[in-house]
């Protein structure tokens, strides 16, 4: 058996654990300095919305926020547009700084104005561009054991009838549902999950009372967090696979690598910040394999471009293999999404996924420059409407 097949085999292994107990997130192994916190009623949650002119989005995240059955809280990050007004118009209790400070201080500005603390047990922090389920707080909910401080949603990207054939939102909607159908979920079952969805999780009171205050070093806030749980022993961070969030994701190619590049960029952040892998826990030796799937996947790349050039003869037979894997595996995500025109999209998500290694290598060297940011700020891509309720 050579090393790839070998490889094959345990990536197809892990889907199919992942795929078969999609919530098997047990007690064994738990470690025992972890804290036992107290259970939580639907009616000890609140949502909570950080804002910078996103008059656009704002009206539908709060409906769809509402339709949970939680009441919305919304600050407005000195938006210079209608942002305030349509929350509070949506139902939500607004909030206005006059200052630009970043998503991370205005939601500790809104949490201690608003007195979260003490009025709810749990808080949902949402983007406004988030159209969470209706069925969103009641599904994470059932994942909120004792020992878990953390909620992670389900990521699906929005992707309307009138952009079907958007490229970035179908190379988007593939990499949701791959990173969450094997590593999101493998994760959570051994509480080693190193990154969360910043736009659609929930939190216990307890953990934001001790996170919120502090300014993140990195340009990714939920990175600090999780990073930041798992160092302090503060509770479990586990993932919901039914609690359905859809985001609004990059339309274009600009976008989209600034997105990544960000994101990766505040990942390595976090690595060298919190000297990840210099403990002896199972986070640390889960994170060192992560790395070294990012060492391999980055060099598989030009490895595997340099063995079609030199294939002379079996170069179409080479490409065909290659197309094949990708194809399989586009395959499943399209039947798993029930979107079949993603097949379509084939061309486009392998050249995607060879431009991610080039971003993830320029995330790296970006970290290594700056490995800390002063405060937590950044241009979002361009949203567009969407009315909360729509067919996704």
């Amino acid at each position: 058996m050579t090393l790839s097949t070998a490889a094959l085999l345990l990536v197809i292994g892990a889907f199919g654990y992942g795929f078969l107990r999609p919530e098997a997130v047990t007690q064994r192994g738990e470690q025992p300095h972890l804290p036992r916190y107290q259970p939580v009623a639907p009616g000890q949650v609140a949502i909570l919305i950080a804002c910078r002119n996103g008059a656009t989005t704002i009206a539908g995240a709060v409906a769809a926020a509402r339709a949970t059955g939680a009441p919305v809280y919304v600050i407005s990050d000195a938006s210079t547009d209608g942002t305030a007004r349509e929350a509070a118009m949506a139902g939500a209790a607004v909030l206005e700084l006059t200052r630009n400070v970043g998503k991370p201080a205005a939601l500790h500005e809104g949490y201690v104005r608003f007195g979260l603390g003490g009025l709810y047990r749990a808080v949902v922090i949402l983007d406004d561009d988030v159209l969470v389920a209706p069925d969103f707080l009641a599904r994470a909910l059932d994942h909120l054991s004792e020992r878990v401080a953390i909620v992670v949603g389900h990521n699906v990207t929005w992707w309307p009838h009138e952009r079907r054939w958007n490229p970035w939102l179908a190379k988007r909607a593939y990499s949701y549902w791959n990173y969450q159908a094997v590593v999101r979920r493998l994760q959570s079952h051994f509480n080693v999950m190193n990154c969360i969805s910043g736009s659609n999780s929930l939190y216990r009171t307890e953990l934001l009372d001790v996170l919120l205050p502090q300014q993140p070093p990195y340009i990714v806030d939920d990175t600090y967090w999780v990073l930041e749980t798992h160092r302090r022993g503060l509770g479990r961070v586990v993932y919901a696979p039914r609690a359905v969030a859809h985001l609004q994701d990059p339309t274009n190619g600009r976008d989209w690598y600034r997105q990544n590049l960000r994101w990766l960029w505040g990942t390595f952040q976090g690595v060298i910040g919190h000297r990840v892998g210099r403990r002896n826990t199972r986070f640390d030796h889960a994170y060192l394999l992560l790395m070294l799937h990012w060492l391999l996947y980055v060099a598989g790349a030009p490895l595997t471009l340099w063995l079609l050039a030199t294939a002379g003869p079996g170069l179409g037979t080479g490409l065909l293999f290659l197309l094949a894997g990708h194809a399989f595996w586009v395959g499943i995500a399209a039947w798993r999404l029930r979107r079949p025109r993603l097949l379509l999209f084939l061309p486009v998500i392998v050249l995607g996924d060879q431009l991610y290694r080039v971003i993830m290598v320029h995330a790296l060297v970006k970290a290594i420059r700056q490995p800390t940011v002063d405060r937590c700020v950044w241009d979002s891509p361009a949203r567009f409407a969407v009315p909360a309720g729509s067919n996704a």
